[in-house]
């Protein structure tokens, strides 16, 4: 049984985004046919790597060895210590002994990266120098601006381009985040593929779907789910909702967390119907989707996936978002349920249009959402990858 590492800068119970849910659900995919182990970073500062078992899987976790965890969500950190913080994470020489030692100890046929801040770009070199092949994931947009001060990001941009060369194949989780990447000259010598999340398809979620009733001429249920922050765009969403009768948006469920909770619960402050429920476990999350009537997803910036949209779909509930980033790749229909960004009217249009539906069309759609999702599943996830692993291993990388 071959040995695949899967290298992510977190990994459950500490979870901050979709990007550490997708990782799990990949390394319990792989599980079954390959020797599956997880290299990640943890809230222990320096000194050892430690070992755990999370279902099944052995993770390491290498100390942080930086100003501070990048898991320690409620941490305030200032724009300084988060520079020097990067700085130091352009390559992290204590995380490079770490994981060259684990490496030249186990070595694993292919080593699958994920997001790498806290790992840094050492375990990319690590693996190149030991001739073992790297299959790298784009999550999110972290190589080409990994804060929002334009000077670093374009220096660490050149660095991060460079390494990219080390790569031998890399995965978009979609085709419009692989294309931002190849377009600026990054993986010049990787195979270029595109593998979509998936979600989990349990007996839980299939009863939430059975039970889910489609209302019609009733004041709708509207969810938003995730973080709290400008790029998400809920402000617009909550202007929106002021804007319609109450007939039409009975209630707002703002379902997350983050630094604009302040800011938006100012906005919604003269509003009953917007609440804010706070931030879900996952455990949740599909049981509150199936009380809505509609998720909208309002982002304002280039969304490289949108889980949201697919868990939504899995337990029959539409949803409309913004058109960004790969985001029309997974609607169910990007012509219809798709709005412009940065647009209160585009939101309220989009409920407006969900609202005047027949109850057939309703009952049509809870179906389409359901059928769609399937395709998102385990066998898809697990035969695009084996495809890519399998080749390195026969080439040798």
């Amino acid at each position: 049984m071959h040995k695949i590492l899967i290298a992510h800068s977190l990994y459950p119970p500490h979870v901050i985004g979709g990007a550490e849910i997708s990782t799990q659900i990949l390394a319990q995919t792989l599980d079954s046919s390959y020797d599956v182990k997880v290299i990640t970073v943890g809230g222990h500062k320096e000194g050892e790597v430690r070992t755990d078992t999370v279902n099944g899987i052995e993770i390491l976790r290498l100390p942080f060895n930086n100003r501070y965890w990048i898991g320690d969500s409620a941490r305030q950190v200032s724009a300084s210590d988060k520079v020097l913080w990067r700085v130091q994470d352009i390559f992290n020489i204590r995380q490079y002994r770490h994981i060259k030692r684990y490496l030249a100890l186990t070595r694993p046929a292919v080593i699958h990266t994920q997001n790498i801040p806290g790992l840094s770009l050492a375990i990319w070199k690590a693996a190149f120098e030991l001739e073992i092949p790297v299959v790298h994931t784009l999550r999110d947009f972290s190589l080409i601006e990994p804060i929002q001060i334009s000077a670093y990001s374009r220096f660490y941009r050149q660095i991060s381009k460079r390494y990219s060369r080390m790569i031998s194949s890399v995965i978009g989780i979609s085709e419009h985040i692989l294309r931002t990447h190849t377009a600026m000259g990054f993986f010049e010598h990787a195979s270029k593929h595109v593998i979509h999340n998936i979600v989990e398809n349990n007996n839980n979620i299939q009863k939430l779907y059975a039970k889910k009733s489609v209302r019609h001429d009733q004041p709708l249920s509207i969810g938003y789910f995730g973080q709290l922050t400008e790029v998400k765009g809920v402000h617009y969403l909550i202007d929106a909702v002021k804007k319609l009768d109450q007939k039409v948006a009975g209630k707002l469920f703002i379902h997350g967390d983050g630094p604009m909770l302040h800011q938006l619960r100012e906005l919604a402050e003269s509003e009953p119907r917007i609440i804010f429920m706070g931030k879900l476990d996952k455990s949740q999350i599909a049981r509150k989707m199936t009380e809505m009537d509609l998720t909208i997803v309002p982002s304002t910036w280039d969304e490289p996936f949108g889980r949201v949209v697919i868990e939504s779909y899995q337990v029959g509930t539409p949803v409309y978002a913004s058109k960004v980033g790969g985001m029309p790749e997974i609607l169910l229909d990007a012509g219809r349920f798709s709005f412009a960004a940065h647009s209160a009217d585009a939101i309220k249009n989009a409920i407006l249009d969900y609202y005047g539906l027949s109850e057939l069309e309703k009952i049509n759609l809870k179906l389409q959402c359901s059928a769609h999702s399937r395709s998102f599943n385990e066998d898809y996830l697990f035969k695009e990858h084996t495809n890519i692993y399998e080749k390195l291993i026969r080439c040798g990388g």
